[in-house]
């Protein structure tokens, strides 16, 4: 065999070898008193009811661009139209002295960029 083939080979073994030990993983150990045991994650110690409270799903959380001002390096990843649709519905909601304290602009950059927005 040429020699490539007979590297690849050598890898495949050496591939197959670290993936048998790899599964083997926690069941190959032995304790000191020489048991085998399973892999025990933190949920596995929890009493029936917490693991029902546990599984259970979280509260529902919605977001809406239109309503909560986001960053503002959020809002420079934008796309334009999206921009020029948002700036001015936060204006309308929040002063704008707010928005510059949220984004750490000044005054005039807020201006600046209502201006390049067309607004």
């Amino acid at each position: 065999m040429p020699e490539t083939e007979i590297d690849i080979e050598r890898l495949y073994y050496q591939d197959l070898r670290e993936k048998k030990t790899t599964a083997t993983g926690v069941r190959g150990r032995a304790s000191r008193l020489g048991r085998v045991g399973s892999m025990v994650m933190p949920s596995d110690r929890l009493s029936a009811r917490e693991k029902r409270d546990y599984r259970r799903p979280g509260p529902l959380i919605t977001y809406s661009l239109y309503e909560d001002l986001v960053s503002f390096e959020v809002f420079d990843q934008m796309h334009y139209r999206q921009q020029v649709q948002l700036l001015p519905r936060w204006r309308r909601k929040y002063a704008d002295d707010d928005i510059c304290r949220q984004w750490g602009l000044s005054r005039y950059g807020l201006e600046v960029i209502v201006e390049a927005l067309g607004g």
